[in-house]
């Protein structure tokens, strides 16, 4: 009777053995194929990323043609035995993947929207990475196919980045109004990096407009102005959009020593591009700059002041504000750019190289104060950058940037008995422009 007992038992725990083992090993074939699905959803997530990262970077640098293939060669580098059929980037079927291409700050489009020439923003989604499963296959379920989606902008507009870039971290007023003058941004956004209670201060019936507005830390509205949209507050500082953008004794021909002592300039002249101690033109002169890059070491810098002009001759010119030690950086107060009186700075900013874009460039440790005080119209036709340099806004001559401002503060100043000065930048991706910065995920 033990016997039979004993017998019994064991074939129940032969049974039960069986049974545990069923499951284990279905479970384990769970996990085994819940692995390689998620191996190839991570696989083909980080192919995206990477091809959305570089086909944005190439997209501003080399054009949407350039972007393309760098999106092809990337997503065939990191997914393994992936086929891409001909024109799948553009053809308008999701279904095999697709890449489009837009300007910044809108969203992606649909299907079919191809890569625009000017667009500054890339959208890829990857062909199907199909997964072949090791033990699903017993439940008639034998592979699954898999995509990502990832997209990137690049250049000022792009997100964490901006159009006028107040970069001062931690004084008050890194953007102030105090008169009736405009702020008006297009093309991109606002950013005051500021973490100030008074990051922002409106005390007049100037208005501030933009894609976006975004302050860091507060903003004290004074007067009858108006935010356009309303300030988003918070969220982290935008970094230097132009932090790696070389110093011209970076250059692959840097600049050479022109002048020791201080020029003025007082009928019609010609300058050669090169490093000068100050410059200042007077009366009724007119200084052609030769196309190239202008070093100024001294305090007094480029000033252009009476009735006087300055402008370029051949494809365009940038103007550096050093400080005397150059080449050392800048620790405090540098070379100056002004403009007053009806003085008037009409040089183009560089079409190729390194500056390409770029017309006025504040060593970054140069806090000196940069004063247009001018009756007459600005119109920088290229970037105008120097993030430790404040700007002021002091007579009734607007100023008009074509391009990116990233400095380290604005302020507009209230003039009695004549109009108040407004500024104006305007961002265009297809216009060159130095150092797009890197490229930014934003999807």
């Amino acid at each position: 009777m033990w016997r039979s007992r004993g017998g019994s038992e064991r074939g129940s725990v032969a049974i039960t053995v069986a049974l545990t083992m069923t499951v284990l090993l279905g479970f384990a074939a769970l996990v085994v194929d819940v692995g390689l699905n998620w191996a190839a959803r991570t696989s083909a997530q980080t192919a995206a990323d990477s091809a959305a990262l570089a086909g944005a970077s190439r997209l501003l640098a080399d054009g949407p043609a350039a972007a393309l293939v760098t999106v092809e060669d990337l997503l065939t580098d990191n997914l393994a035995d992936l086929a891409l059929p001909a024109g799948w980037a553009t053809d308008g079927l999701e279904a095999n993947g697709e890449v489009v291409c837009w300007t910044l700050p809108g969203g992606p489009p649909g299907p079919g929207a191809d890569c625009p020439v000017g667009s500054n923003a890339l959208q890829v989604i990857t062909p199907p990475v199909e997964v072949h499963y090791a033990f699903a296959p017993v439940l008639g379920k034998y592979s699954n196919n898999i995509k990502a989606t990832a997209a990137a902008g690049a250049g000022p507009a792009a997100p964490n980045n901006c159009v006028l870039c107040l970069l001062e971290p931690a004084g008050p007023r890194g953007l102030q109004l105090l008169g009736a003058g405009d702020v008006d941004v297009e093309g991109g956004g606002i950013v005051v990096n500021s973490d100030n209670p008074l990051a922002l201060v409106l005390s007049g019936s100037g208005d501030v407009s933009a894609n976006q507005i975004r302050v860091v830390g507060g903003v004290r509205d004074l007067g009858t102005g108006q935010l356009l949209p309303l300030a988003e507050q918070g969220g982290p500082p935008v970094p230097d959009p132009l932090e790696g953008l070389l110093t011209p004794d970076q250059l692959p021909v840097p600049p050479v020593v022109r002048s020791t002592t201080p020029i003025t300039v007082t009928g019609n002249q010609q300058l050669q591009p090169g490093i000068y101690d100050t410059v200042t033109v007077q009366n009724n002169a007119t200084l052609t700059l030769q196309a190239g890059v202008y070093v100024f070491k001294g305090l007094d810098g480029l000033t252009v002041e009476d009735t006087a002009l300055v402008d370029n001759l051949g494809d365009g010119v940038t103007i550096y504000l050093a400080c005397n030690a150059y080449p050392a950086p800048c620790s405090g107060p540098g070379a100056r750019f002004r403009v007053r009186d009806g003085g008037q700075f009409r040089a183009d900013p560089p079409s190729v190289g390194e500056y390409a874009g770029l017309s006025i460039f504040a060593d970054r440790g140069n806090t000196r104060t940069l004063r247009l005080q001018s009756s007459r119209d600005l119109n920088l036709a290229g970037a105008l950058y120097g993030p430790s340099t404040p700007v002021r806004m002091e007579a009734r001559g607007d100023l008009t940037v074509n391009s990116l401002m990233a400095v380290d503060s604005l302020t507009l100043l209230s003039v009695p008995g004549v109009p108040d000065p407004s500024v104006n930048v305007s961002y265009d991706p297809s216009l060159p422009i130095p150092g797009v910065g890197v490229p930014v995920l934003i999807r």
